[in-house]
């Protein structure tokens, strides 16, 4: 076997994951591991190879079940996260920190993040002794710009008074778990800074003296690097250099990273295996150009990763491509032929027994994905294709070389080439000895064709990567870029060159500025090249958004993988296997399969979308709307945006995880940030039946939605109230605003779309936001108001869902789009006071996430926290029919 260790790599994994909330004794599965390992050693004892390796399968699935759980065993009962999931903390005040930072602060064009190791937290007059990770944010208002930051550097100890709050996550289908995201880089509680000056330096300093030096130097490359591409005259060029080099991709434009995103090769603005892959082999180049012994090259290699490492902050997917490039050098040491499949495999092993938690991040399994899919596919395939023809191209003015190859077709083409330098070296204008001529002309087109086989290389590397990445990106981002193979085949070599370039220029500009300049003219040459390759590939990439596939498309594709791997492996049945990947790759592609809704029932979602508004309707014939889209992130200029994009972290990925690629009909209740922002990449990502709105003030804001959506051939309608239709059997009302109706000259609440669903005698009211004077003009006018469900106006704001209202409403159910800790106070108690009064069931999206209610034959409501409660499960077998069952069930 090849690659023993690729499959003990598998076996543990699968461990790890298939544990995973199983309630089993970690003591009872390592016992069991232990017995398991014996037998093994001695089935190989006994030369009975295929038990051996039987039992090592087992007793490694053994033992990662039993290192599941053992990172959280030495977790401190004080740590910040325990602390605040136990609610001894009040979070609803402002707190004092004590801590030191554990990173250099970080300068962004529109902020100042500090990363806190605390040491204690001070609330209600009591003093908590903590530790665990804090963020916080200090974005200046226009007017303190050229406020001057407190001094800081790594290790030095502060003092902060601020509002913290742990990691808030969307809790919606589709939703990225944020919590979690930043609890593998141990954050625990983020909040923003309000003042300079509510943070003061404290006496003393914590840390590593060796890592304050590294952070220190990584502080002076970043200032040397604005030196060398300043940021107001080439902002591209130095983002770029940043988030490639240094890690810091807080530079990076929206409209720039989307460039990247959407032609396939974001991955070269992230520090992974590409980039480590690079320095390594660029340095090992060197230091043997320096006849410098293999050892030697070898261990200044892996020391100059380490130390790398450090500089650009340990983040996991830098870790693991340390881990791999480590690996690997290091067994090339000890054995003749590394596989690299094996040296991946052991850098697997060494990371999910430091962080056994990094099995279930996407991170992860892109990372190593990518370089298990290069030593199953594309190594064996360039070992057959074009590796043969470069042997061939060795001696090529020896002929006894040709009989050593064996090969005829080898054979011929030495002789096809050699004959076609013959040829061309006939017509050569320079005067030289014929044999002369014959030779250079030969080496010339030898030379050519070891660059044409480099470029099929590089296509072999590109197309198995994209092969199984394909999956993984239809999976984690919906998504689907059709140009991705070729735009790589490009990119992945000029990131070959600016690596080790934008290294040296860094490097050698720290004593030889001139020097460094120079070199840095080159590098902005191949960086405006990058950026130009980049725009056109976004421009006409053809990158599309899809639905992720059925789970079961997802197994039988993951085995249509394998049993490829195992074709290439062996040279034999690769057509058979691939003909079947070939149809499952169109059906992930194109997802032609339904959206996930129920034909039967009105279904009604309030999305959890923080501060905001957005809702999903399913009708009994199939028909989808969306009203509102949530809020979006603010611009504060030169293409740099703030705050979340709650159209593009929740709503997309939601509809998207529905199976959706069409809304029939959008909705925009009125024209306020909260409600429109996150409309704009619904109508680019979705075919769009119409847009439909009210009348409203014509703000800029508003103008922009309905230009976008005309420029994407959307049809704009406008309603009026006392407007009536049937959308299946379900009757629809919009009951305001009314035809006398005069709008504001700003957008405003009141002008929000009323609108009431009822089917079979179960209705649903959607306010929008309309405040307590249009809630009285409704009653009075004699409206038709009663609902079984009522979507609270306004977030539940002090004056929302009056008793006037609820008198003519009577809901059984009320909805609340609210998001958590925010700024406002919603929902206010008296508001909630009120509905409870009137037997109403509340749900809130801050609390209880989404929001579902289902008409059919009447109302059913549920939230997402009820449904998706987490399982612990009494043993493996529970939890594996329960992942099978999940496999023909609808994800609704």
């Amino acid at each position: 076997m090849r690659f023993p260790l690729f499959w003990l790599a598998v076996a543990y994994a699968a461990g790890l994951a298939a544990f995973a909330d199983v309630d089993d004794s970690p003591r009872t599965l390592f016992a069991h591991a232990l017995v398991a390992l014996v037998a093994g050693t001695a089935a190989l004892w006994r030369r009975w190879l295929r038990a051996a390796f039987t039992c090592a399968l087992a007793g490694y699935f053994l033992l990662g079940g039993a290192t599941t759980g053992l990172n959280s065993l030495d977790v401190p009962a004080n740590r910040i996260d325990r602390l605040a999931d136990s609610s001894r903390v009040d979070f609803s005040e402002a707190v004092r920190l004590t801590g030191w930072l554990r990173r250099a602060t970080e300068r962004k064009p529109f902020a100042t993040i500090y990363e806190l190791e605390l040491e204690t937290l001070e609330t209600g007059g009591r003093v908590w002794p903590t530790s665990g990770g804090a963020r916080l944010s200090y974005f200046p208002s226009s007017n303190e710009r050229a406020a001057s930051l407190p001094p800081l550097a790594y290790g030095d100890r502060v003092e902060v008074l601020t509002r913290v709050h742990p990691p808030i996550n969307h809790q919606n289908l589709g939703s990225f778990d944020w919590r979690g995201y930043l609890a593998r880089q141990d954050i625990y509680l983020e909040g923003s800074l309000k003042s300079p000056e509510l943070l003061t330096r404290l006496p003393g300093r914590r840390g590593n003296a060796f890592l304050a030096r590294v952070q220190a130097l990584r502080t002076r490359l970043l200032a040397e690097l604005d030196t060398l591409l300043p940021p107001t005259t080439e902002p591209d060029a130095n983002a770029i250099v940043r988030a490639m080099l240094l890690g810091d991709r807080g530079f990076l434009s929206h409209e720039l990273a989307d460039q990247f995103r959407q032609n396939g090769t974001y991955h070269v603005l992230v520090i992974s295996g590409l980039q480590m892959g690079i320095i390594a082999w660029f340095l090992f180049w060197l230091l043997c150009r320096m006849r410098a012994p293999d050892w030697a090259a070898t261990l200044a290699t892996i020391a100059a990763l380490v130390f790398y490492l450090l500089l650009v902050e340990d983040r996991p997917p830098i870790e693991r491509a340390v881990w791999m490039a480590a690996t690997y050098l290091a067994a090339r040491l000890l054995f003749r032929e590394v596989h690299l499949a094996n040296t991946t495999a052991l850098a697997a092993l060494f990371v999910l027994c430091l962080h056994p938690d990094w099995i279930f991040d996407p991170s992860f399994h892109l990372s190593f994905g990518a370089v298990f899919l290069i030593a199953l596919f594309a190594m064996p395939w360039i070992e057959r294709t074009s590796q043969p023809y470069r042997e061939a191209l060795s001696f090529l003015d020896s002929p006894e070389r040709a009989e050593q190859l064996g090969a005829p077709h080898l054979v011929q083409f030495r002789h096809d080439l050699r004959a076609l330098a013959e040829l061309l070296s006939g017509l050569a204008f320079w005067r030289r000895e014929e044999e002369d001529k014959r030779r250079v002309t030969l080496h010339l087109l030898a030379g050519c064709v070891r660059v044409g086989l480099r470029v099929w290389d590089f296509f072999v590397l590109s197309f198995a990567i994209q092969l199984g990445l394909l999956l993984l990106t239809a999976v984690y981002f919906d998504r689907i870029v059709v140009m991705g193979l070729l735009t790589n085949v490009i990119v992945v070599p000029l990131v070959g060159l600016i690596v080790p370039l934008g290294l040296a220029t860094l490097l050698l500009s720290l004593g030889w500025s001139f020097l460094g300049a120079a070199l840095a003219w080159l590098l902005s040459l191949l960086l405006s090249l990058l950026l130009s390759v980049a725009g056109f590939a976004a421009a006409y990439g053809l990158s599309y958004g899809i639905p992720p596939p059925p789970p079961w498309l997802t197994v039988l594709y993951f085995a249509a993988l394998v049993a490829l791997a195992v074709a290439a492996a062996k040279n034999r049945y690769q057509r058979w296997v691939a003909l079947p990947l070939a149809a499952l790759t169109v059906l992930v592609a194109g997802h032609p399969f339904p959206p996930q809704l129920d034909p039967t029932e009105l279904e009604v979602t309030v999305l959890d979308v923080g501060q905001g508004d957005s809702l999903f309707l399913s009708f009994p014939n199939g028909e989808t709307w969306l009203i509102d889209g949530g809020r979006g992130p603010v611009e504060i200029g030169s293409g740099y945006t703030v705050g979340e994009s709650a159209g593009e972290t929740v709503v997309v990925p939601y509809l998207r995880g529905r199976g959706l690629k069409r809304l029939d009909r959008v909705w925009l209740t009125h024209a306020h940030h909260d409600h429109m922002a996150g409309l704009h990449i619904v109508l680019k990502e979705f075919s769009v039946g119409s847009l439909n709105l009210g009348p409203g003030a014509p703000s800029r804001a508003r103008q922009r939605l309905v230009q976008k959506a005309r420029d994407l051939e959307i049809p704009v309608l406008e309603h009026l109230g006392g407007e009536r239709f049937t959308a299946a059997d379900v009757q629809v009302e919009v009951l305001w605003p009314t035809r006398d109706y005069q709008p504001r000259r700003e957008p405003a609440n009141d002008d929000s779309l009323v609108l009431r669903l009822c089917r079979r005698e179960t209705c649903v009211l959607l306010p929008g936001d309309i405040e307590v004077k249009v809630e009285k003009t409704l009653v009075a006018s004699g409206a038709p108001l009663q609902a079984a469900a009522l979507k609270v106006p306004h977030h539940g704001g002090r004056a929302a869902a009056a008793e006037e209202l609820l008198a003519a409403v009577q809901p059984q159910v009320a909805a609340i789009s609210v998001g958590a800790t925010n700024p406002f106070g919603h929902p206010y108690d008296d508001v909630l006071e009120r509905l409870r009064a009137r037997g109403a069931r509340v749900y809130r999206t801050d609390r209880d996430g989404s929001i579902t209610l289902k008409i059919g034959g009447g109302l059913r409501a549920r939230s997402y926290t009820e449904t998706h409660r987490p399982t612990l499960y009494p043993n493996l077998w529970a939890k594996l029919t329960a992942c099978a069952r999940s496999l023909t069930q609808p994800r609704i």
